[in-house]
């Protein structure tokens, strides 16, 4: 069941028109059953975004940059959601009417979908002062393939609520959308040459019989031969890797002209503690990241194959590998990586969860409010652990609250945790 608002024109006035769709699934498609408009169906309904528990107000921004004001030739598109200094009357809008739109024409959905996304409010206020006189810990986030800057809301406000800047990039060409500052958005076309090249490569026989092994043998040997001859058949997903770790280091470069120049954002940001996190390839791009650490301090991939150089390399930095467990014993197994990790380095497996649960989507599902309690303490515990100087946080903890969640860490290390 989908549940909004219709929004019409009656005598030059916008008007709004509650319904329910009641939907069957049909293999991989939906079927509508039945459409019910009327007033009956309250705004009290429309889903709500978890509070954040920590002590900051949250404040949102957008910034976007042309090609020419960068000096990587592409666009740069980002969000912030940080610790603020007050409210303002009206808290933000969870999605802009214009991003919800644009996002169910990339995704093929009908526009009443998703329309209610623009009525329900977040938890942030747009534009507001930054907490003042003290500096933070920043943590950058890449999103999936085709996905775009907000939608992991619910994590973004909580860790900001806890004293964190939280950076969400989008991706000229391969995220869904691009938001402006006026909250205005650039369509990308879904049968652009990114698109169509990704999926040709991620639908491979080959590749797929790979993935398999990774996902299913516990074998160290075996799953390091078959991410070897991943990478090797993989040049686009690769390519994407490294150029969205290209994009990270534009965007920390933006942001420190954010910190001398922003009215709201001056002199906040702690570059020395920073920490980067992303899902599916946006998770491989932190991976990518965390052999630099004159640049990041940390980093999360959460559920995504491990594309790029990594595979070459050594982590240098702490780090924590996410695995979905939806059915059975099949995960991504990153064995791999760990075990040549020259710091501490986890594999949180999290049963139940499916590759789509580390998105905002969550809330919408059944089970929607504990899915998402588990992610953001999971993902906030990490970070206040290595971002955050004396913090008596503890990871293992966690499994005694979470019994969907197992957590191991690399050997040699035990005594971390």
């Amino acid at each position: 069941i989908e549940k909004g608002f219709y929004h019409f024109m009656e005598k030059n006035k916008e008007s709004k028109l509650p319904y329910e769709v009641v939907f069957k699934k049909i293999g991989d498609r939906y079927k509508i059953l039945e459409i019910i408009f009327g007033n009956a169906i309250e705004d009290s309904k429309l889903p709500k975004l978890l509070k954040p528990t920590g002590e900051y107000i949250v404040g949102r921004s957008v910034f976007f940059y042309e090609k020419e004001d960068t000096d990587i030739n592409r666009i740069l598109s980002f969000e912030i959601w940080y610790p603020a200094n007050h409210e303002i009357k009206k808290k933000a809008y969870y999605q802009s009417k214009e991003v919800c739109t644009a996002s169910a024409e990339f995704l093929g959905w009908p526009l009443f979908s998703n329309s209610y996304f623009a009525l329900m409010f977040s938890n942030s206020f747009f534009n507001v002062p930054a907490f003042p006189d003290k500096h933070f810990p920043v943590v950058i986030y890449n999103h999936g393939y085709s996905g775009f800057s907000s939608v992991y809301q619910t994590v973004f406000e909580e860790l900001a609520s806890h004293g964190y800047i939280v950076v969400s990039i989008a991706h000229e060409n391969e995220s869904a959308i691009l938001i402006k500052e006026d909250m205005t958005v650039i369509k990308t076309d879904r049968e652009n040459k990114f698109f169509k090249s990704h999926s040709i490569e991620l639908n491979g026989q080959e590749i797929n019989s790979l993935q398999n092994v990774i996902l299913n043998s516990n074998n160290t040997q075996e799953n390091t031969k078959a991410y070897k001859s991943l990478i090797k058949i993989s040049p686009i997903h690769n390519k994407s890797t490294r150029l969205w770790a290209q994009d990270t280091r534009a965007v920390i470069k933006k942001l420190k002209i954010i910190n001398n120049k922003s009215k709201n954002l001056r002199r906040i940001f702690d570059f020395t503690r920073v920490g980067v996190m992303g899902h599916s390839v946006g998770g491989a791009t932190a991976g990518q990241l965390a052999v630099s650490p004159e640049t990041i301090k940390a980093g999360i991939n959460l559920d995504g194959f491990q594309f790029g150089d990594l595979i070459n390399q050594k982590i240098k930095v702490p780090f924590m590998f996410v695995s979905s467990n939806a059915r059975g014993n099949s995960y991504l197994r990153f064995s791999t990586f760990i075990n040549k990790s020259g710091k501490d380095c986890f594999h949180a497996i999290i049963k139940g969860f499916s590759h789509d649960s580390f998105s905002d989507l969550s809330i919408f599902k059944t089970e929607g409010e504990s899915v998402i309690k588990l992610q953001r303490e999971l993902i906030t515990t990490f970070f206040n652990i290595y971002l955050k100087a004396g913090n008596k946080s503890n990871l293992k903890n966690l499994e005694q609250k979470f019994k969907k969640l197992s957590i191991k860490l690399n050997r040699g290390f035990e005594n971390r945790i």
